[in-house]
C-alpha cells in the first residue's frame, strides 16, 4: 500500500555451452548412389561475435537458385549441390550474406558458418509488431530499449521521452503522467505488483534491462484490468522463452558492480554431431519436428552501485549546485520458468535496497550554518509464482500468488518515519474466448496488508507544506501504529467486436478498501475504429480510483475514515502507421478529482480529509520510426496544464509538477555494421514555485520565516516558475567480433553541453533571495562489454 549517468564502466559476459563440439562435420559423404556427382553439406549457422544460433536461414546453391533449405530451430541445416557448383550463399534477416565456394568438390569453410550483422537495421525483423490492448498505449521492446541513447539502456528512463511524460525533479527517473503525482503510478513485473520501480532518486530501474522482454506503458484511460490507481500503468515483462543453453554475464565497474546468470536448468542438451544427424531428414524435407521443452529455465541477477564513493568529485564538478545526492544502491532477481501438461509457470525473487544521505541549504533549518539534511532507507522483497492453464474450449485460468515485504525509514529536517509493511496477494483471473467476435475476463484480487508504521514527525498539513507554515510552531506527533488491512478488486472486462474494423473494450473495477466507506464501481470502455488501413480512430471514458498513501490512513497521524481518491478520464485521439516503419500517435486528454487526500477544512480533529480537486489536460503528439535502414528515432511533444484547487482560498493554483511543454528527439543510427551512434535532445518547461515577501525573524525559535502576505494557502499558491530545462545526452559503440564473443566499447555522454539545469527553486536563510538547486553536471562514461 506504499506509494511513492556515471563514470567508467566495464562489463564482461560471458557463456557456456555444457556440450558444444567446435568443429563439426562439415561434409559427410556417404556411398549412396544418389549422391554420385553430388555433395551433402551439413552445418550449423551462427552470429560472429556470439554463440546465438540463427534460426530460419536461407541456404542456396550459388549455381542454381532453384535448390534452398533453411536452418532449424537450432541453426542447423543440410543441403545437397553439385560438385561443379561455384558455392552457396546464407542468409539471415538482419546478416551480411556468407558466400562459400566450392573448389575440387570441396566446400571451402567449416561449421559453425558466421555471419556478421548487417550494417543496416532490419525493420520488422529486429523489432517485433505488438498489437495494442490499450487506447492509450506505447509498447518497446528489449531491442528499443537497448538502443535508445540518453537512458543508460535502462527501460523506464526510456518513458522520460515520451509526451507529456516528466521527471518528477530534474535528474530524477521518477515520472509523473499526465497532470498526476508521482504516487499516483502503478508499476508490475508480470503480475507482481511492485511497490515501487525506481532506486532512490532515479539511479536505474531496480530490474535491469536483461530481465525485461518488453514494456507496456498506460498513460491513462485504460481498461478494468488495472486498479487501485489513478496515474499510468508501467507493465514490464519478464522474457517468456527458456533458455537453451548456460550464459551470463559478469559486470566490473566503477561504479557498479554485478552479475546475470540465464540457463537451462532441467532438461537434456544433445551434442552437435546428434543433432547434424537428427537434423538431416528433417532439413532435407524443409520440415522441424519441435519437441514441447519440458526443462526449467532460470534467471538471475545481482548489482551494487558505490556511486558514494565518487561523492567528492561529482560534488567538484557540480560547483554550481547547492547539493547532490549519491545513493548506494542494491538489487538482486531469481526468475525460474517452464511449461507444465496443460500451459506454463513462472517463478520470482525479488529484491533492492536504497540508502542515502544529504546536507544542503535549502532552508526551514533549525541550524546556525542553515543547512538541513536527511537521510533514507529503503528495502523491498517480492516473491510469488503463477500458473497459467489451458483448459480448452476456449478457457483459460491464470492465477498467482505475491508476498511483498517492504521496509522505509526516513528522517527529513529531523522528522522520522519508521514502516514496515508485508503484503499477500492471490490473483485469479479467467479468459473466455466465445468467437472471434468476443471474449471476456473476469477476475479477482484480495490483498491482506500488516503495516506497522512509528513515527516521530511534525503533523504536517497534506503534500508539501507551503512556504508560509511554520514547522518550528507546529505540533509534532510521535506515536507508533500497528494495522491489518483487508482490501481487494474485482473485475469485469470484455472485447467485443461486431466488425472487423470496429473494437469495443468495456469493462468494470470494483475496488474496496479497508474501510467501510471506501467502495469504488468504476466502468470503463475504450473504442476502436480503423477507418482504412493504418488509420484508427479512438476514445476512452472511465472512473479511476485509489487508496489514499498510507501515511494519510494511520491512526493518531492521519485519517483512517478518509473516502477513496478518484478521478474521470477522458481521451480522443488518432492513430497512424504509413511508409511500413512509420506511426504516428495524436491524443487529447482530460481528467478531473474531487476527492483527493489534503489538509482537513471541516473538522481539524480529522487532520487530512478528501479536499482537495484538481483538474488537468494536454495533448500528446508521437512520431516514430522503427529501426529500418540505417536508423530510427523518435519525436514526442505534450502540452499539458495541471491545477489543484486550495480548499482554503478556492482558488485554482499550478501543481507541484506542472509542466507546460515537453519535447524529446530521439535519434539513432549505425554508422557501419559494428559502429553505432545516437543522442536525445529533452527540452522541458521549468517547474512552478511560490513567491515570498521575504522574510521574517521568528525571537523564539530563532529562525526566519516566510513574511506571510495576508491570504491563507492550504496549498502552494506556484505563482512562479524556474528556467526552462534542456537536455542533450550522446552515446556511441564500436563492437569488435571474435568467432565467439564481442568487445564493445562505449562512450556515454550525459548533459552533453555541461547546462546548470534548474532542479527547483527555493530560498535562502532568511528569504531575501532565491535558491537555485541545479541537477548534475555533464557526466562522461567510457567502458567495454565483453560479450561470450
Amino acid at each position: 500500500m506504499f506509494k511513492k549517468n556515471v563514470p567508467l564502466i566495464i562489463i564482461v559476459l560471458f557463456s557456456n555451452q555444457m556440450i558444444y563440439a567446435q568443429n563439426a562435420p562439415v561434409q559427410q559423404k556417404t556411398q549412396d548412389a544418389s549422391l554420385e556427382g553430388k555433395i551433402k553439406i551439413q552445418g550449423k549457422v551462427r552470429a560472429l561475435g556470439s554463440r546465438t544460433d540463427i534460426v530460419d536461414a536461407m541456404i542456396f546453391d550459388e549455381s542454381d537458385r532453384q535448390i534452398t533449405t533453411r536452418s532449424n530451430n537450432d541453426g542447423f541445416f543440410t543441403i545437397i549441390v553439385s560438385k561443379n557448383s561455384k558455392g552457396i550463399v546464407i542468409r539471415a534477416e538482419n546478416f551480411q550474406d556468407l558466400k562459400i565456394k566450392i573448389e575440387d568438390g570441396k566446400l571451402q569453410s567449416e561449421s559453425p558458418f558466421l555471419l556478421e550483422p548487417s550494417p543496416e537495421y532490419g525493420g520488422y525483423g529486429i523489432i517485433r509488431a505488438k498489437k495494442k490492448d490499450e487506447i492509450s498505449q506505447t509498447s518497446f521492446q528489449a531491442d528499443e530499449i537497448d538502443q535508445a541513447p540518453g537512458t543508460s539502456r535502462d527501460a523506464v528512463k526510456l518513458l522520460q521521452t515520451l509526451p507529456s511524460v516528466l521527471p518528477a525533479s530534474v535528474g530524477s527517473a521518477d515520472i509523473v503522467v499526465r497532470g498526476g503525482l508521482p504516487g499516483d503510478n502503478s508499476y508490475y513485473y508480470d503480475d507482481l505488483l511492485l511497490p515501487f520501480i525506481f532506486h532512490f532518486g532515479g539511479a536505474q530501474t531496480i530490474i535491469p534491462s536483461r530481465m525485461i522482454e518488453s514494456m507496456d506503458f498506460y498513460p491513462g484511460a485504460f481498461s478494468a484490468r488495472y486498479t487501485d490507481t489513478i496515474g499510468g500503468v508501467i507493465q514490464l515483462r519478464s522474457p517468456g522463452s527458456i533458455p537453451k543453453k548456460l550464459s551470463g554475464e559478469f559486470e566490473l565497474g566503477m561504479i557498479q558492480s554485478g552479475i546475470y546468470l540465464e540457463g537451462n536448468a532441467f532438461g537434456k542438451e544433445n551434442s552437435e554431431s546428434e543433432k547434424v544427424a537428427a537434423n538431416t531428414t528433417q532439413v532435407d524435407n524443409n520440415t522441424t519436428n519441435e519437441k514441447d521443452n519440458d526443462a526449467v529455465g532460470f534467471r538471475m541477477g545481482f548489482r551494487r552501485t558505490y556511486l558514494e564513493l565518487y561523492k567528492p568529485l561529482i560534488q567538484k564538478l557540480a560547483s554550481d549546485s547547492s547539493f547532490v545526492t549519491i545513493p548506494q544502491a542494491t538489487d538482486y532477481q531469481f526468475v525460474f520458468n517452464g511449461n507444465h501438461s496443460s500451459g506454463t509457470w513462472q517463478a520470482y525473487l525479488l529484491g533492492a535496497a536504497d540508502r542515502v544521505s544529504l546536507s544542503s541549504d535549502i532552508g526551514n533549518s533549525n541550524t546556525a550554518s542553515g543547512k538541513n539534511s536527511f537521510s533514507f532507507y529503503n528495502y523491498t522483497e517480492v516473491s510469488g509464482v503463477k500458473y497459467n492453464f489451458n483448459l480448452g474450449n476456449g478457457y483459460g485460468l491464470n492465477i498467482f500468488g505475491e508476498q511483498r515485504y517492504l521496509v522505509f525509514q526516513q528522517n527529513i529536517f529531523n522528522d522520522v518515519i519508521d514502516a514496515k509493511s508485508h503484503l499477500f496477494v492471490l490473483g485469479i483471473a479467467l479468459d473466455k474466448k466465445v468467437n472471434d467476435q468476443f471474449s471476456y475476463t473476469l477476475g479477482i484480487r484480495p490483498k491482506v496488508a500488516r503495516n506497522q508504521v512509528g513515527i516521530d514527525v511534525v503533523q504536517y498539513p497534506s503534500g508539501d507544506p507551503t512556504i508560509y507554515f511554520d514547522p518550528e510552531l507546529a505540533p509534532r506527533n510521535k506515536t507508533t501504529v500497528t494495522d491489518n488491512y483487508f482490501y481487494g478488486d474485482t473485475f469485469l472486462d470484455f472485447t467485443y467486436s461486431p466488425i472487423k474494423p470496429l473494437k469495443f473494450n468495456p469493462g468494470v473495477n470494483v475496488l474496496k478498501g479497508p474501510s467501510a466507506n471506501q467502495l469504488a464501481i468504476d466502468p470503463r470502455i475504450g473504442v476502436r475504429y480503423e477507418f482504412m488501413e493504418g488509420q484508427t480512430l479512438k476514445a476512452a471514458w472511465g472512473y479511476y480510483s485509489q487508496l489514499p498513501a498510507i501515511q494519510y490512513l494511520i491512526s493518531g497521524y492521519g485519517n483512517p475514515n478518509l473516502d477513496l481518491e478518484r478521478n474521470i478520464q477522458y481521451v480522443v485521439g488518432h492513430e497512424s502507421k504509413f511508409w511500413d516503419n512509420y506511426s504516428t500517435d495524436l491524443q487529447f486528454w482530460y481528467k478531473t478529482s474531487n476527492n483527493l487526500t489534503g489538509p482537513a477544512v471541516n473538522n481539524s480533529n480529522n487532520k487530512f480529509e478528501n479536499s482537495i480537486q484538481s483538474r488537468a489536460k494536454g495533448v500528446e503528439f508521437f512520431l516514430k520510426k522503427k529501426p529500418s535502414d540505417f536508423w530510427f528515432g523518435w519525436i514526442s511533444y505534450g502540452w499539458s496544464m495541471a491545477e489543484v484547487r486550495d480548499p482554503g482560498t478556492g482558488a485554482w493554483r499550478y501543481s507541484d509538477y506542472d509542466r507546460t511543454h515537453s519535447f524529446n528527439l530521439v535519434y539513432g543510427q549505425k554508422i557501419t555494421s559494428r559502429w553505432n551512434a545516437g543522442f536525445r535532445i529533452q527540452y522541458m518547461t521549468g517547474n512552478p514555485y511560490s513567491t515570498v515577501q521575504g522574510g521574517t525573524f521568528n525571537q523564539n525559535t530563532g529562525v526566519y520565516a516566510a513574511a506571510p502576505d495576508g491570504n491563507t494557502y492550504l496549498i502552494n499558491k506556484n505563482d512562479g516558475r524556474s528556467p526552462y530545462f534542456m537536455e542533450v545526452d550522446f552515446r556511441t559503440e564500436y563492437d569488435f567480433l571474435f568467432t565467439d564473443w564481442t568487445l564493445t566499447s562505449y562512450l556515454n555522454i550525459l548533459n552533453l553541453f555541461n547546462r546548470s539545469n534548474v532542479a527547483y527553486t527555493t530560498f535562502n536563510r532568511d528569504y531575501s533571495n532565491t535558491v537555485s538547486v541545479t541537477g548534475l553536471p555533464i557526466l562522461p562514461s567510457i567502458g567495454v562489454i565483453a560479450k561470450f
